[in-house]
């Protein structure tokens, strides 16, 4: 669905385009409008038009962080090259179409770099899609500040590579919005939107961190559904011939529109936007980057031509904002999967982080599709031999309690004739626009669905087998459900060490940095099916009671140990001297003002024969 790309696009090999910005970093000639000279924009907020010149592609002032009329800028960490010492990364540009090219220029250490060139990725009406390839030469034995500037010109933005014998400093969280029963009053009572990126960012102002990922959610989309545009299509009664009713061209350009502006107003008019100026991301996709609980309906919903096509648009965006590539360059960017965009990186010579795409393939009976596993795997097994951590990131958290008596009871919901499940929130719905259970694409979301399984079993066994061969500890890192914790699966062998058990996966879950936490009540409910569980006759798995203090120093509510409702991040820190990983969460304080951290220990997997 992607527009192809430009012929005349610029890349290294095509030399240097001449600079054709004056001294303040607008192009000669422009922009129509810049701060101070615009009037109040007209149109829906929510529309292009509301936002871009559409004459120009010029944003309003109240889009605009820079005096060019360029937007971003968002700089991704892509690999690290450890044969050569260098650290790769992109930076995405939009730029109005009638501006030339744009280019990056480093500061790195003081010497300044050629300008690093810029290649259309896409266009949408008047705005343009660039993608700066960057790289910078790693020292031996110190991070080092990297300054740059686009065109040359503006603001001077920074961030930091480590060195080649230093350790990794990175970040993870998940949930950056809020939903759609989401009330003034509950986020005012909650410090608003930053109250945890505000503490994300001082800490990395003070101790600067390598990269975050984001765990999923980096927006909500669900707003998509409440256009009057879907009412004919949701008022087909006939569930199949719902599925067969066509994508329209006003659905085509309303989705078109709709990804395109509310990307654009929630990556860079916010605290997100902010940090990826100075905080390199890599990014994983979960259901409201597209909408809610995609992959997780009945088949004649997944399969029907509204689904399949707005998905395309979905994701569209997707890959040109968070993975700053297209349909045609994704699998030379590095992204790989039988249809979807897992990605395989290295953080440094000790630490490598896989992210599975969990989205554009799942279908209500499979998460990921086989070919794609063993991509997976293939890709692990060249893995090189420094390797010490695996760092897993799934959008859901593989380790988490049970819920089996949830989904049960959902099964019949829709012969009950009710419309509030009012233990879950007072303002959820039982039957969801499509008129299925409103919570059963929830459910069937987690791995530990019943139907998720032995899906789910399988892959754990498979790791277990690549940790086993490599010496390689695993560990996974999700988010998703809005709450915080830790948990593990390990060898049913109590005897046996975390520091020489392959079987001994970490689970943090870390989520969310903005939206709201589930009711006391939820929280109770999965919590009292938090129990040891067994993956097989030599795996256990089960949650840890990390929480045995509240941030405000009590009990936490109901005694619930094992999960916190409360906002929070996490970091990762190599330990070079013991080989292993201190992650910390960083929970929300009940003032509203800053976090207090949970550690946990995650220890480097011993040489041992790895036979038991």
């Amino acid at each position: 669905m992607d527009f192809p790309v430009s012929k005349n696009q610029f890349n290294e090999h095509d030399g240097i385009q001449p600079t054709q910005y004056d001294e303040r970093g607008i192009p000669y000639g422009g922009p129509a409008r810049y701060p101070g000279m615009s009037n109040a924009p007209p149109g829906d907020p929510d529309r292009y038009e509301g936002n871009f010149d559409p004459q120009t592609g010029e944003p309003y002032p109240h889009m605009r962080r820079r005096p060019d009329g360029i937007i971003g800028p968002a700089v991704m960490l892509v690999d690290t090259d450890l044969q050569t010492a260098t650290w790769h990364g992109s930076v995405l540009l939009l730029v109005p179409r009638g501006y030339p090219p744009p280019t990056v220029v480093l500061s790195d250490d003081g010497a300044l770099s050629v300008p690093f060139s810029a290649v259309l990725l896409d266009t949408y009406k008047m705005t343009a899609f660039y993608r700066i390839d960057i790289k910078v030469a790693l020292h031996v034995s110190r991070e080092k500040k990297v300054e740059y500037r686009v065109n040359n010109t503006g603001p001077t933005y920074r961030f930091f590579v480590p060195g080649q014998t230093t350790p990794w400093r990175f970040a993870f969280w998940s949930c950056n919005g809020w939903s759609l029963s989401v009330s003034d009053k509950d986020k005012k009572e909650l410090g608003g939107d930053n109250v945890v990126w505000d503490d994300l960012l001082q800490k990395h102002n003070t101790v600067p961190f390598h990269v975050q990922v984001c765990g999923g959610d980096q927006l909500y989309s669900d707003k998509v559904w409440q256009s009057d545009l879907w009412k004919p299509w949701l008022a087909i009664k006939d569930k199949y011939k719902r599925r067969d009713a066509p994508f329209t061209r006003e659905m085509a350009a309303f989705a078109d529109d709709f990804y395109f502006t509310h990307y654009a107003k929630c990556f860079f008019n916010s605290k997100f936007g902010e940090s990826m100026e100075t905080l390199p991301i890599s990014t994983i996709v979960d259901d409201h980057d597209i909408w809610d609980g995609i992959g997780s309906y009945p088949d004649y919903l997944q399969d029907s031509q509204v689904f399949v096509q707005l998905k395309e648009y979905a994701f569209k965006y997707w890959r040109l904002y968070q993975a700053h590539t297209n349909q045609q360059l994704a699998r030379q960017h590095g992204y790989f999967g039988s249809h979807g965009y897992c990605w395989l990186k290295q953080f440094g010579p000790f630490t490598a982080a896989l992210g599975p795409d969990t989205r554009y393939e799942r279908s209500l009976k499979q998460i990921v599709m086989p070919p794609t596993y063993d991509m997976i795997f293939e890709r692990l097994e060249r893995l090189p031999p420094s390797v010490r951590h695996l760092v897993v990131f799934l959008g859901v958290p593989i380790v988490y309690p049970r819920l089996t008596y949830i989904e049960k009871t959902l099964s019949g919901i829709k012969s009950l004739g009710l419309t509030k499940l009012s233990f879950i929130s007072k303002q959820r719905a039982i039957v969801n626009i499509w008129g299925e259970p409103e919570l059963s694409d929830d459910m069937n979301d987690h791995w530990t669905s019943e139907v998720h399984m032995e899906e789910r079993k399988t892959f754990v066994l498979r790791l277990q087998e690549f940790a086993r061969k490599r010496n390689v500890r695993v560990m996974f890192v999700g988010g998703d459900v809005h709450c915080c914790g830790a948990g593990r699966f390990a060898s049913a062998n109590p005897a046996m060490p975390p520091e020489k058990d392959f079987r001994f996966m970490p689970q943090i879950i870390s989520s969310a940095i903005m939206n709201i936490p589930p009711p006391n009540l939820v929280i109770r409910a999965v919590h009292s099916s938090a129990k040891t569980y067994s993956l097989d006759q030599s795996t256990d798995e089960m949650m840890y009671r990390l929480f045995e203090k509240d941030v405000n120093g009590k009990s936490p509510p109901n005694n619930n140990e094992k999960l916190l409702a409360r906002r929070n991040f996490s970091s990762y820190v190599e330990d070079l001297d013991s080989r292993g990983l201190i992650v910390n969460i960083h929970v929300q304080n009940e003032n509203n003002k800053g976090t207090k951290p949970y550690t946990i220990n995650v220890p480097a997997l011993t040489l041992t024969n790895n036979m038991v």
